[in-house]
């Protein structure tokens, strides 16, 4: 039977095997992924805690997990107990970039604050009502939008389900294989996603695909993954589906093949004497292609690499692939800047300065302040090449004592991110951004930035802005 008695936050651990993303290796680990997944709400309650305390409407819920060492998990209040203990400095705020508002008001809290909000009401059960406890967290976060506050996501439900009900979640593993092993995403990209990510778009594309890459089907996929054919164009798939430029419509839609964009043949007929372009005989050899598709010869090259001759969807149209798109904003829609800038979650020391400026560039509207935009852009570049630089050691002085310039030392950072390989999938892609800021002539280059700043004619378009914006952002991303 459970018992009902106010605990010391102090006393309450986090619970490091979180539903809502991977089990995690520590608490610090774990408050930044609270935080990682959804900073908005965090924060949020983090200030509301501030403003009027623990109000004790509901208990904590906690689990003994030993009760030799007498540890309380806590299965229910994780958020809340997580914002507590760093308002009570049990977790350095120097782990996290907080917003600097909230940062003022925690380094402010007064005594009888901290007073009346050290205790908080548990419900604390015994070890053998863990499948107990289990229920309720579930009825509380697993159902529908009537069933209870804060559900969980799609990632949270399949985990769930995968880990406690031992069902089979496909799309899951592959997910979570993905961001241990793939080479094409970055470190905040691997955190975010651990714990919010399309896994229904990504679900649908692997039973799509699962032939096209030698596997019978999407359990035998993520199985296989990463030892599997065309790797490097299936993770470009995978982080596409992350970055929501790539969803359900162009993956449905009739007569078009969006994996024919990605550099992804289609399945050959088996059939003997079957004619080029024919439908294989075996009924289940087309299952997972693309509706519409034909499963005759190759329609993209085989043997090339994930980003040679690749449009993606959303933007121009690929050969073999009429009319594919996606219901992701066009490269030149500012919409496109606003949704990355959404997800951009500065991680490290000193980054507070970071959090603020991303709020200042979400304020403004691309099509009528591109000047301001850029100077925030400009701003967010040189701070970060700065302090990923004194993060890693990396010179930001020339022997002379100067500093480098910011070109320079982007190009020292891209070398060190990428350990000087720029032909993986991932070198390419910072590769590419460090080229594009380094070109005298780029619209969005370091000496068009500064030109901004010092020139007294010269400016640029919003479209531009838009569509080399996505160029650039995954080396600024990286950086963070």
């Amino acid at each position: 039977m459970p018992i009902t008695e106010h605990r010391r936050v102090s006393e309450l651990s986090l619970d490091l095997s979180n539903f809502r993303t991977v089990r995690q290796p520590t608490e610090t680990d774990a408050l930044q992924a609270m935080v990682s997944i959804s900073p908005d709400r965090f924060w949020a309650l983090a200030a509301s805690l501030l403003d009027d305390g623990y109000l004790p409407t509901e208990n904590i819920l906690v689990l003994k997990t030993d009760p030799t060492a007498g540890t309380l998990t806590v299965k229910e209040g994780n958020r809340r107990i997580a914002a507590l203990k760093l308002i009570h400095g049990i977790h350095k705020s120097d782990d996290l970039v907080i917003p600097e508002s909230t940062l003022a008001r925690i380094k402010c809290t007064n005594a009888e604050w901290k007073k009346n909000n050290q205790t908080v009401p548990c419900t604390i059960y015994p070890p053998e009502d863990a499948a107990i406890v289990d229920r309720i967290v579930t009825l509380a976060h697993g159902k529908g939008e009537k069933a209870g506050r804060d559900q969980w996501n799609a990632v949270a439900r399949a985990r769930h389900n995968r880990d406690f009900n031992l069902g089979s979640e496909p799309a899951l593993d592959q997910l979570e294989k993905y961001l241990a092993s793939g080479k094409n995403l970055t470190a905040q990209q691997k955190e975010r996603w651990a714990g919010d990510y399309p896994l229904t778009v990504l679900e649908e594309a692997m039973k799509r695909l699962a032939l096209r890459l030698g596997s019978a089907n999407a359990p035998e996929l993520a199985r296989k993954y990463p030892a599997i054919d065309r790797r490097h164009e299936y993770e470009e798939v995978l982080r596409d589906i992350g970055q929501k430029l790539l969803g359900f419509e162009a993956i449905r839609k009739q007569g078009a093949d969006f994996a024919i964009a990605y550099g992804i043949p289609q399945v050959r007929s088996s059939a003997a004497g079957a004619a080029p372009g024919s439908a294989p005989a075996s009924s289940t050899a087309n299952a997972d292609a693309a509706p519409g598709s034909v499963t005759g010869g190759d329609q993209a090259n085989p043997n090339a690499p994930a980003t040679s001759g690749k449009t993606r969807p959303g933007t121009s149209q690929a050969p073999g692939a009429p009319g594919a798109r996606t219901a992701a904003h066009a490269i030149n829609d500012p919409r496109a800047v606003t949704k990355a800038l959404k997800q951009f979650v500065p991680k490290g020391n000193g980054r507070q300065k970071m959090v603020t400026l991303r709020d200042e560039a979400l304020k403004l509207k691309l099509r009528d302040n591109p000047l301001a935009f850029c100077f925030l852009l400009r701003s967010m570049f040189e701070i970060s090449a700065k302090l990923y630089a004194a993060d890693h050691q990396i010179r930001a002085t020339k022997p002379d004592g100067k500093d480098k310039t910011l070109a320079d030392l982007l190009r020292d950072n891209t070398r060190h991110l990428t350990g000087g390989n720029r032909s993986s999938p991932m070198g390419k892609v910072l590769h590419g951004a460090q080229t594009e800021l380094a070109r005298p002539d780029g619209i969005l280059s370091v000496t068009s930035m500064n030109q901004l700043v010092h020139s007294t004619t010269f400016s640029v378009q919003p479209q531009d802005i838009s569509t080399l914006f996505g160029n650039i952002y995954p080396l600024l991303e990286a950086m963070n």
